[in-house]
């Protein structure tokens, strides 16, 4: 799947960093860096969380705007929502709205959908992301602890079922074990669904699943050029080197 000059699927893992300001001088910062670090990175993700304040309308423009400014790069929206760790105060309904109306009137590559959040609402999110062809991320979150792999594996095959182009699972780790577990998930997870998958143990423990290739690597890794998004994340630059030893 080829998402502008992004192979998505083949090759190292490509590197994500957030534009998560809260003003617009801090996303022009932001931007600046993006701009400036372009090599260090492969998408850039829209956190739509952080102007949560403005009006529809205002939203969307500013997501465009944005966008715009990215021109040749993929871009993400997220609306991470408050108990998947974001700062997103929107009810189910609202979130539903939201995220069809980014799909349908503004000019982003792939929508990332939780999918516990979404439930029951998801098959016409699909349905609208598919009509604009929009690349769907299902995504799932747990600031508190790891489930069991037994649980990831049924999430992920669900995810996989519902027709998640990427699927992403970002998980506190309690132990080493956790961490070895998650990296296990996404191998397994590609040799049976395909190089489709996110496996993110966060904080200082679960830094190696953000900077893993080859078969336990993930088809994307988040990091950070100004602040992180996630505790653990990297610098992006430091990412894309120790991916090199993969090539």
């Amino acid at each position: 799947m080829k998402i502008k000059n992004i192979e998505m699927y083949e090759g190292l893992p490509k590197v994500v960093v957030s534009i998560s300001g809260t003003s617009r001088q801090e996303m022009e910062s932001e931007l600046v860096h993006i701009t400036e670090n372009r090599n260090a990175l492969d998408i850039v993700e829209i956190r739509g969380d952080g102007f949560d304040n403005m009006s529809r309308s205002e939203h969307l423009k500013l997501v465009n705007e944005l966008a715009g400014e990215l021109r040749d790069i993929p871009v993400i929206y997220t609306y991470r929502t408050s108990h998947e760790g974001g700062s997103g105060a929107r009810s189910y309904a609202e979130y539903k709205d939201l995220l069809m109306d980014v799909i349908a009137k503004c000019d982003i590559d792939i929508i990332d959908m939780e999918f516990i959040t979404a439930g029951k609402l998801l098959p016409e999110m699909m349905e609208c992301a598919g009509e604009y062809e929009k690349t769907v991320l299902l995504s799932q979150h747990d600031f508190k602890a790891t489930p069991k792999v037994e649980e990831m594996q049924k999430l992920l095959y669900r995810m996989h079922s519902a027709g998640g182009e990427i699927l992403k699972l970002a998980y506190a780790p309690q132990d080493d074990d956790d961490v070895l577990n998650m990296l296990k998930i996404v191998k397994t997870a590609k040799e049976a669904i395909g190089n489709k998958v996110i496996g993110i143990s966060m904080g200082e423990s679960g830094k190696l699943t953000r900077l893993t290739g080859g078969e336990f690597g993930s088809c994307l890794t988040y990091g950070y050029l100004t602040k992180n998004t996630a505790p653990g994340q990297v610098h992006a630059a430091d990412i894309k080197a120790a991916l090199k030893a993969y090539e």
